[in-house]
């Protein structure tokens, strides 16, 4: 097994993750590939479809969750072990690695912690997430201000911890577009460029990664609809504790007490972290626009601008 950091914490895997970096040390939860026995019980959603069918269902076990995804695979999490089993029925590899390390493992890793659905750069010494629902355009932005140079975090995830400050650990050093942001504001040739037009454009090399474990400076929420102009709007607590909850991961969907404890977290990281409400008008060909702007209200300073 090859051993991989992600979220700051260490993965064993029997399969290549090409996305990750690896790292020594001793392996704080193994993945593998193998045959599951067939899953009894009741199942919830945890994701459905846009038509509400289901897509991504869990059911507990006694040692953690099962996930399945319909027709396409299935994964136990189990927290006794510390691992992870996966039993694909029709997912090749990139897809397997996709729901691995953008679903998965940040579900697992909010039944202990705050898991945000979040893009982040690098400020000085702590990081600046931008949530939102899907479309928001969380990944552009973060690519956006990568080109100005400022150092990416993270893509879709950024695990928090909170104690006597608010800590950020990023997901994994990539970022994915869609094609049409990705012709706009990359600059560059994805990595998968030969995917296919449904799919999104994922990036790495030519960019600035930092890992590691840093303090959440500001949260931005980006809204979805299209703004006439560029505009910041201060959130309170509390329209950042519901935005928090709305772009949390969760699996524990049935443990009240477990949702209890994951909202108190959120209501103290909107209490500690400033957040706003970023309006902004999609028009990617005047990204160095949009960058330059945000990279003004976030403060920090850049590296060397990207070419």
């Amino acid at each position: 097994m090859t051993t991989y950091e992600v979220y700051g914490r260490a993965l064993a895997s029997e399969l290549p993750l090409p996305e990750l970096a690896e790292c020594d040390g001793p392996a704080d939860v193994s993945f593998r590939v193998a045959s599951l026995p067939q899953a009894e019980g009741d199942w919830f959603d945890v994701w459905p479809t846009e038509h509400g069918t289901p897509w991504v269902r869990a059911r507990r076990t006694p040692a953690g969750y099962r996930l399945r995804y319909e027709l396409r695979a299935e994964f136990q999490v189990d927290r006794v072990e510390r691992t992870i089993v996966c039993d694909p029925f029709d997912c090749p590899a990139p897809m397997l690695r996709h729901f691995l390390l953008d679903q998965v493992i940040p579900l697992a890793l909010s039944l202990d912690s705050v898991v945000l659905h979040a893009s982040s750069v690098a400020i000085d010494e702590g990081f600046a997430a931008f949530i939102g629902p899907g479309g928001a355009g969380k990944s552009t932005v973060a690519i956006a201000l990568a080109r100005s140079g400022y150092a990416i975090g993270s893509d879709d995830g950024l695990l928090i911890r909170v104690g006597d400050s608010v800590e950020a650990a990023p997901s994994y050093p990539s970022v994915r577009l869609w094609e049409d942001s990705a012709a706009a504001v990359a600059g560059r040739p994805a990595l998968n460029v030969d995917a296919p037009p449904t799919a999104k454009r994922q990036y790495r090399d030519g960019f600035r990664f930092v890992r590691g474990e840093r303090p959440l400076a500001r949260i931005c929420l980006l809204d979805r609809e299209p703004a006439a102009t560029l505009r910041f709007e201060p959130l309170s607590p509390r329209d950042a504790a519901m935005a928090l909850v709305e772009q949390s991961y969760r699996l524990a969907l049935e443990d009240r007490a477990r949702l209890a404890r994951q909202l108190d977290d959120l209501t103290r990281i909107a209490r500690s972290v400033p957040a706003c409400r970023l309006h902004w008008p999609r028009q990617l060909e005047s990204w160095r626009d949009l960058s330059r702007a945000i990279g003004a209200h976030l403060g920090g300073t850049p590296a060397v601008e990207v070419a």
